[in-house]
């Protein structure tokens, strides 16, 4: 009686684990801080050119907002997430709003399609800004 019920057991933890979520190709590859690597993979095929916030444009302020996303396998920007922003709360929002909207297509040598994590900084800048020194010196400009 044991050694059957020990049996069934047994079978039932093997069933569940051949249902169990396997590591497949479309988990993104992390390639943040890469950005020559990322080229092997995805071209970008639409920029969206971000709105300059009025209130920044007539304060002549530049600046800049860099994201961490993932280009999924249908060439879109996946949970971009701001990891710096100058100055902070400025350009944000049409930031968010333009990077959404990229596009990517695969290069010939990703035909299956894979998702990479990476990071874009998105530039904003005015002639004769009255931040030029802190803006190129945060953001390389």
């Amino acid at each position: 009686m044991k050694v059957s019920f020990l049996f069934a057991i047994g079978v039932f933890l093997l069933s569940g684990c051949s249902t169990t979520k396997k590591n497949s190709s479309n988990e993104h590859l992390d390639l943040i801080g890469n950005k020559e690597a990322v080229l092997v993979y995805w071209v970008v095929k639409k920029k969206i050119a971000p709105k300059y916030p009025q209130q920044a444009n007539t304060k002549r302020i530049s600046g800049c907002v860099e994201f961490s996303l993932i280009i999924d396998s249908s060439g879109n920007a996946i949970n971009p997430k701001i990891i710096k922003a100058f100055p902070e709360d400025v350009f944000d929002i049409q930031a968010t709003r333009a990077i959404e909207k990229w596009k990517w297509v695969p290069t010939s040598t990703n035909s299956n399609r894979q998702p990479v994590a990476t990071t874009i900084q998105l530039d904003f800048v005015v002639r004769n800004s009255s931040n030029y020194k802190d803006a190129y010196k945060n953001c390389k400009i």
